[in-house]
């Protein structure tokens, strides 16, 4: 089947088509971080789901140049400066330095290009003048630069927001009220204030809005003023996309972006994980208890635009999943030794082919990672048996290898590597949790045959290498590192 994305322009799945010719080149632009601290998982989920989609582009062979920015000049980064008694771009070095460590531990490979707004502030200058002088946008008497809403006549057309209903609900300070001429226009260039960084513009000293670095980095690093795929968290939809589309196609006259895709919230307790609220769980804080493998396949576990759950049982859930092929992927490369495993071996067999054909479905539709790790599973039994066979001397060792190279393709697809099990700063590795699995296991069968002495000194030589046992209702155990 083709490739079908939800476009939330149109709010409706469409076949992917890229506007390359030939139909191999494709440009994907995602929204990055503001380096003003460390990212939480809730942060994370973006970057993962794009790296997996972006991972699924390439491996259905598409060339994707793939650009992701790096917002170095905010008022967050600059009201952290002050905080910690430092300079801005002390600030955003130190988390931009820390962000890509932390892509890193969730297998998120680098993107082409990740520009910074900071280099980019000749050609953002361009684009509000170039604004000017199409009639959207109008300087105010202190330097400041505005994009009037009014002059846009698509304005609204990917959020469906009304534009009287936001004139209606915009609070606007008393300032910024003098300023603007319409309470729900919005800043392309912030006239400078003492103390924050500032460049030289024809309105004067000052910064680039926050939006205006996306339309203009996006632009220029694709070199085209429309791209095939620009992607963010939902709560970018408005207004910073919704505007980053006034800015562009203001100043083009030409489409900015076919595709837009939107990742679901990450929640805590009924309410989306956000710094703002304080109810937000770090990267570093997480890989004490779980190890990067498990985050990730947390982090996909649900459909990308569905709001994905965090909780202890979500997290334990994961963790046992990546214990099942991470163990397979082990016994069958104990076993194969040092025999080399092509990495489309399994292309030569019917069955391993059709396994391949319902993750590769499930992906087609929309990047649906819980139907490809669906797949996945199903797939495992073929692998195990294989194995079990060649270990009793039935087996073929040149099919074991292409049932491994199946495997090994899905989860390399899905990001949930061998790479990432070497990443576990919490400790542990796929065999130790696929013993720890083990013991749990008996000591699950030990209480049911009431050997409950067995039982206790499974529970105490495992808290003894602090290992926590939780018993939940209906006589599930979970293990975690206490």
């Amino acid at each position: 089947m083709p490739l079908r994305l939800y476009n939330t322009l149109n709010r409706q799945k469409e076949d992917f088509t890229p506007l390359d010719p030939e139909g191999k080149k494709v440009s994907f632009y995602n929204c990055g971080p503001t380096v003003y601290g460390p990212f939480h998982i809730g942060n994370g989920r973006n970057f993962v789901v794009v790296d997996t989609m972006r991972r699924w582009l390439e491996a259905s062979g598409y060339q994707v140049r793939f650009v992701q920015n790096i917002t170095d000049v905010d008022d967050k980064i600059i009201n952290r400066a002050k905080v910690e008694g430092v300079g801005s771009a002390e600030v955003a070095e130190k988390y931009t330095k820390l962000f890509f460590e932390h892509l890193a531990l969730l297998g998120v490979r680098r993107a082409d290009e990740h520009p910074k707004a900071t280099e980019h502030i000749g050609g953002m200058i361009e684009l509000v003048q170039t604004l000017i002088d199409r009639g959207h946008a109008y300087a105010s008497e202190d330097g400041s630069v505005w994009y009037s809403v009014s002059s846009f006549q698509g304005y609204g057309k990917l959020s469906r927001k009304n534009l009287d209903d936001m004139r209606q609900g915009e609070r606007v300070a008393a300032e910024q009220q003098r300023l603007k001429r319409a309470p729900e226009d919005f800043s392309l260039w912030k006239a400078a204030k003492p103390g924050e960084p500032a460049w030289d513009s024809p309105w004067g000293k000052g910064r680039p809005g926050w939006h205006l670095e996306c339309s203009c980095m996006s632009m220029k690093c694709h070199n085209a003023p429309t791209i095939d795929i620009h992607s963010g968290g939902t709560d970018l939809t408005f207004p910073h996309h919704e505007n980053e589309i006034a800015q562009s196609e203001g100043a083009t006259g030409k489409p900015f972006v076919r595709y837009w895709l939107h990742n679901g919230f990450v929640n805590i307790d009924g309410e989306k994980m956000s710094k703002s609220l304080g109810n937000f769980k770090t990267i570093d804080g997480l890989l004490e208890h779980y190890d990067s493998l498990t985050l990730r396949h947390f982090l996909l576990s649900a459909h990308y635009r569905s709001e994905l759950d965090f909780t202890v049982e979500n997290l334990d859930s994961a963790k046992k999943a990546c214990g099942r092929y991470a163990l397979a992927c082990a016994e069958a490369r104990r076993v194969l030794g040092d025999a080399a495993v092509e990495a489309d071996a399994w292309k030569s067999h019917t069955d391993l082919m059709a396994a391949w054909e319902k993750f590769a479905c499930a992906m087609d539709d929309d990047f649906n990672t819980p139907g490809a790790f669906g797949a996945l599973f199903e797939a495992l039994p073929l692998l195990n048996a294989e194995r079990t066979a060649v270990e009793k001397g039935s087996g073929d060792r040149a099919r074991l290898a292409a049932a491994l190279s199946l495997i090994e393709a899905m989860r390399a697809v899905l990001g949930v590597t061998a790479d990432l099990e070497a990443t576990d700063t919490g400790g542990g590795d796929d065999l130790s949790a696929a013993l720890l699995d083990l013991l749990v296991e008996t000591r699950t069968e030990a209480r049911r045959a009431k050997q409950f002495a067995i039982a206790d000194t499974i529970r105490q030589r495992l808290g003894g290498l602090g290992i926590v046992l939780e018993d939940k209702p209906g006589g599930e155990t979970i293990w975690r590192k206490g």
